[in-house]
């Protein structure tokens, strides 16, 4: 991160040896502690010059005068956002695989990324490497799932390509479809089905008295992390786990309907996964695997990551997966299990027809692991009034093969922003209240790495300075409405902003709904607690505002528009046909949804980088927060009368930041109307954007010392999912299975504690 004073930092070695530590002698460290001496107190005169200031920035400032507030300002950004040059970003990005740690992403897309940052006229760019471990498939050795007969013939065999389906997808740098950080393996057993291969699947067969140890499981993609399910099938005792995209998730079929001979209705033709598509991914996130809760300089120790999964994974397409479920036998599987094959799905553990009866299945995985260096990129605007604060914007660049929607979309929505952002800010002489930093972030796929190092290594920065990050991954996957994650206090920033942003849908226009967030409400209004409001979801993972919000306590946003359809993700996320011509043809033909989630992106930017008050709102958090002690009673209430544990003590803690959350707001809205003392406004600012920072618990959670957010965490056994009470409801998670209550009472305990300390916050 780089401010008014020099940015010192070590660069990582290519060269270093694991378990290697590099020292630094005695002159080097007295030189750098004075300059770190002298830098901090020119930043501090800086600091106590620029800070308090006596200048209202709610005004834009030219030679001429003032010429406006900032709703104005937001309109001439708007007027600078081209849907053509969204167009050409993605275009560009999308030439060729870009995955982490290839010359594509690191040298390639670095270069354009930053030099597009520079010529959006930026006060400055920077590249930030790190020196990580990244995990690719073998392609002189391919994996593959293999149906072997009690003599070794093998009957069987599924592919570990993706056929290329139009022309541009012929390309030598597209890789194998494989799950990172999957070890290497060779396991020879028998075929078992899991479902999804949630804990509660693995419970069933052992309820039902089937025994799936030793076995090789094969699940379906979707309802959970895939790292979370090999976590699962290793607990559970298999010895390798099988990954498929069921044509009833992904490849627009009913349930029992697809068949090998049925005529095509998938990519090109339409916007389905076709039937030799699949879905790579990590089985990993939180950062470099071998520097937890470190950043991965080049004077970082090395550990063993022993927290990866520990049996081969291999995800293949539904044509192949039907070769292997349409013969497999034992008992039926439960109707919730059904997927979209044209035959009764059934659990396995033989196989049935003649020559098949003694197979087994043999599970091949030929990864490797390379420590590679990755890159971010991040421009910055430097702040008038109050440099120190920053307001983060930010995407990853990194995709497993072209990247069309994920997350190219995402990049070429956040180049345009700040071209645009750039653009009004030199022709109207404006600069804004706070820095605003654009972040491209690298190794996201592998694991949020970029994101996760960068927070590490300036984590006790950002939770002094940081006042929200806004994440757009994906920025469009589907065209029917716009969704969003958040923290409470932004909430009535989203719903500001969205009535303010033309609906780019003419026929919700014409149904009666101008603006985006007329469709949002209407499309997925808060029904269970506040249907007059849009749902807002919880953050859990899964993207790079994780470590914003887990480790600094960074009030955060993550959101994108998406599709009406109940599926886990767009049909070609990570598949080798997730390209330009996708996007363009399916998802956002005139890139009008670009266009709308870029005008969001910019007002989001410069209502919290430019008002002289923060846009945060305090009441929104009693208030979420009520709801989920109501769904916390709702959902385990009777387990824990049983226990003996009441939730009175968390209801009135909830109660006693209501009233300081009241008291507040008020403060903040009469300080939005008459003050400018600058002292006074600095002090108003930081208690709101320092509210999420009481939430944390630098303990961590039990068990996932990773994440300290009370209130907000991934789930614990889907990491994709936010959790609410996340200690309490693991506790209660384990508690039901044979645990104890008393980790329940402890969490509680330590929940209410956090809630106080947030109100103490606000006094």
């Amino acid at each position: 991160m780089v401010f008014d004073t020099p940015y010192l930092r070590l660069e990582p070695n290519n060269g270093f040896n694991k378990r290697t530590m590099v020292s630094i002698n005695k002159s080097s460290l007295v030189l750098y502690s004075l300059f770190a001496a002298f830098s901090a107190i020119t930043f501090g005169m800086l600091i106590g010059y620029y800070g308090f200031v006596n200048e209202n920035a709610d005004n834009i400032k030219t030679e001429e005068g003032t010429i406006g507030n900032i709703e104005e300002i937001k309109s001439a950004i708007k007027t600078q956002i081209k849907t053509s040059n969204i167009r050409n970003n993605l275009k560009k990005l999308t030439e060729k695989p870009h995955v982490a740690g290839s010359h594509q992403d690191e040298k390639v897309l670095v270069d354009f990324v930053k030099s597009s940052m520079e010529e959006a006229n930026l006060d400055h760019v920077e590249v930030v490497p790190y020196d990580v471990l990244l995990s690719y498939p073998n392609m002189s050795n391919p994996n593959y799932l293999a149906l072997v007969s009690n003599t070794g013939q093998v009957l069987k065999k599924s592919k570990s390509k993706e056929p290329p389906l139009t022309q541009n997808e012929k390309d030598p740098a597209v890789i194998d479809g494989f799950n990172s950080y999957s070890p290497a393996g060779h396991v020879v057993a028998k075929l078992i089905y899991v479902n999804f291969a949630k804990v509660e699947d693995f419970e069933y067969l052992l309820k039902s008295n089937i025994n799936v140890s030793g076995l090789i499981c094969i699940a379906r993609y979707g309802s959970i992390f895939r790292g979370d399910k090999a976590t699962n099938a290793q607990q559970f005792g298999c010895v390798g786990l099988v990954i498929f995209s069921d044509p009833l998730n992904y490849g627009g079929y009913s349930k029992h309907s697809w068949t090998p001979e049925d005529p095509d209705q998938s990519y090109p033709n339409t916007w389905w996964l076709p039937k030799t598509g699949f879905q790579r991914g990590s089985l990993h996130m939180g950062g470099d695997p071998e520097t937890m809760f470190y950043p991965s300089l080049n004077i970082t120790y090395r550990d063993d990551p022993t927290q990866l999964p520990q049996i081969p994974v291999q995800p293949i397409s539904f044509a192949d997966a039907y070769e292997f479920l349409s013969i497999l036998g034992g008992l039926q599987a439960p109707d919730k299990w059904q997927g979209g094959f044209g035959f009764t799905y059934k659990i396995g553990g033989s196989f049935q027809g003649g020559p098949f009866e003694n197979s087994s299945v043999e599970l091949h995985v030929g990864n490797y692991a390379e420590r590679k260096t990755i890159h971010n990129v991040l421009g910055y605007i430097y702040g008038s009034v109050e440099p120190d604060r920053y307001v983060l914007y930010g995407n990853h660049r990194d995709a497993w093969e072209f990247g069309g929607a994920d997350p190219s979309s995402g990049t070429a929505v956040l180049l345009e922003a700040a071209r645009a952002i750039g653009h009004t800010r030199k022709s109207a002489q404006w600069q804004p209240r706070r820095t605003i930093v654009f972040c491209n972030w690298g190794a996201e796929e592998h694991g949020l790495i970029g994101s996760t190092e960068w927070v590490e290594e300036f984590e006790k920065r950002l939770i002094q300075r940081a006042v929200a990050y806004i994440n757009v991954d994906i920025a469009v996957q589907g065209n029917a409405t716009f969704r969003a994650s958040a923290t409470p206090t932004l909430y009535q920033l989203l719903f500001n902003t969205t009535q303010k942003i033309s609906n780019p849908n003419a026929a919700e226009v014409a149904a009666g709904r101008p603006s985006v967030f007329d469709t949002w409400l209407h499309v997925q209004p808060d029904e269970d607690f506040q249907p007059a409001r849009p749902y807002i979801r919880n953050l859990g993972s899964g993207s790079d505002y994780t470590m914003f919000v887990q480790r600094a306590g960074v009030a955060s946003i993550d959101m994108r528009y998406t599709f009406s359809e109940r599926l886990s993700s767009y049909p070609v996320y990570h598949s080798l046909h997730d390209t330009f011509e996708y996007f363009e043809t399916f998802l956002d033909p005139q890139f009008k949804y670009s266009l709308a989630v870029a005008e969001i992106s910019t007002d989001l930017i410069v209502a919290l980088a430019a008002s002289k008050v923060l846009p945060i709102q305090p009441l929104d958090y009693p208030g979420k927060l009520e709801q989920m002690s109501k769904l916390l009673q709702r959902q385990h209430g009777q387990v824990l009368e049983k226990a003996g544990i009441s939730l009175d003590n968390l209801n009135y803690c909830i109660q006693r930041l209501k009233g300081a959350a009241d008291v507040f707001n008020s403060k903040r809205l009469a300080a939005g109307m008459s003050d400018d003392d600058e002292m006074k406004l600095r002090q108003l600012n930081d208690q709101l954007f320092y509210i999420d920072r009481g939430f944390l618990d630098f303990t961590g959670i039990p068990g996932r010392a990773k994440f300290r957010h009370v209130i907000f965490a991934p789930a614990q056994h889907d990491s994709y999912s936010g959790s609410g009470f996340p200690g309490v409801t693991d506790a209660i998670f384990e508690a039901v299975r044979g645990g104890t209550y008393e980790r329940v009472k402890k969490q509680l305990s330590v929940l209410c504690v956090h809630i106080l300390a947030a109100a103490n916050l606000m006094d």
